[in-house]
């Protein structure tokens, strides 16, 4: 199979020049290139590592591993075929871990050290136990986010991908009632700068929790995000623990009442509303990238979208089903959805932006 289709943002056009003249006044809006090799599936977990090597992750107990920017994949099944992969993080294109979820001894990772050839389970969450999400730093520390049990967290640590237990104080607060977090894109936990985060919802505030590498225990910041069922912050993006962005809201199936704003910039201490992006429903996934200046990058089930830090000004990428956005550094970004959608960015040239008028 090959490449399919590049998305350019024309069609949007009349909606984008709503608040600015001409894209010459902005850095040029990236685009979407929609790769058609993959298995028609759906893909939740992903973790780009280097320009061309792609670590994906999703039903079926499958993950999937490309080494040449998306042109072909290998596919692996790490346990049982009836497990659901939410969360992968690799740390090359030989060593991974994947993260599944469910109660009953369904939440586990597995890791693998030959490219995805051979998985050992490292780790399987009680019976009462369910994992939302996990993040990994350099080091090759481990944190991994549960919802919360009566009143104990229920967190999973490793110093070192060898060893992992269970730790049920590492929060300066005690948990809400039902507090827990959501699993929707593997983004509600977060390293990056020396920052640990985890996002937290279903409960009656929504919350941060934010800790330092070499912090003993996180701290709690209260969110203004729309909280309660269903509701709260389902992704994280820190800059370092005093700057950092949230994304959310309700994933509620019964009710379309989306309270807003639904993504927010923590600075000085402070919640600053962004501008809503042009997606219904909860935001599902965030990451930031720079590019002439900095860009959020957003998803749900009614597609993608980036923000313009500087101009706040919004551009759709895609009107798919589409559930994470991850980025490696700022060289390469990739986004995953149902029905076995996977796809790229890429920028437009700087040459290029008068160009982009229709």
């Amino acid at each position: 199979m090959a490449m399919t289709k590049l998305v350019r943002n024309a069609c949007c056009a009349a909606a984008l020049l709503s608040g600015a003249s001409t894209f010459g006044s902005a850095a040029a809006p990236p685009e979407l290139e929609i790769l058609d090799t993959i298995k028609e599936q759906h893909w939740i977990g992903i973790s780009p590592v280097s320009r061309n090597t792609i670590w994906v992750a999703g039903e079926n107990g499958t993950v999937a591993r490309s080494t040449d920017a998306g042109k072909s994949w290998q596919y692996f099944q790490p346990g049982p075929d009836d497990l659901q992969f939410r969360d992968i993080e690799a740390i090359d294109d030989r060593r991974a871990y994947a993260m599944s979820v469910g109660d009953g001894g369904q939440s586990r990772i597995y890791y693998t050290e030959n490219g995805g050839n051979s998985w050992r389970l490292r780790y399987r969450g009680e019976g009462d136990s369910f994992f939302n999400c996990m993040a990994l730093a350099p080091s090759g520390e481990a944190w991994v986010y549960g919802d919360s049990v009566g009143d104990e967290w229920r967190m999973v640590r490793s110093a070192d991908g060898r060893n992992w237990m269970q730790v049920r104080s590492a929060v300066a607060e005690p948990p809400q009632s039902n507090e827990g977090g959501f699993a929707s894109s593997g983004s509600c936990a977060r390293f990056n700068n020396d920052t640990w985060m985890i996002a937290t919802g279903n409960a009656d505030k929504a919350r941060v929790l934010v800790k330092g590498s070499f912090g003993i225990r996180f701290k709690v910041i209260d969110a203004p995000m729309q909280a309660g069922p269903m509701a709260g912050i389902t992704s994280v993006w820190p800059d370092d623990e005093d700057n950092f962005y949230i994304a959310g809201g309700s994933l509620s199936e019964e009710s379309d009442e989306q309270e807003a704003p639904r993504l927010w910039h923590y600075s000085n201490e402070e919640f600053k509303a962004l501008p809503e992006p042009p997606l219904s429903g909860a935001l599902y996934s965030l990451s930031k990238v720079s590019h002439e200046g900095n860009w959020l990058l957003t998803s749900n089930p009614q597609g993608a979208t980036a923000l313009n830090v500087g101009s706040g000004q919004w551009y759709p990428l895609s009107d798919k089903n589409i559930w994470n956005v991850q980025c490696h550094g700022d060289i390469s970004c990739w986004f995953v959805g149902k029905d076995g959608f996977i796809a790229r960015l890429l920028w437009q040239p700087a040459s290029s932006k008068e160009q982009a008028l229709p």
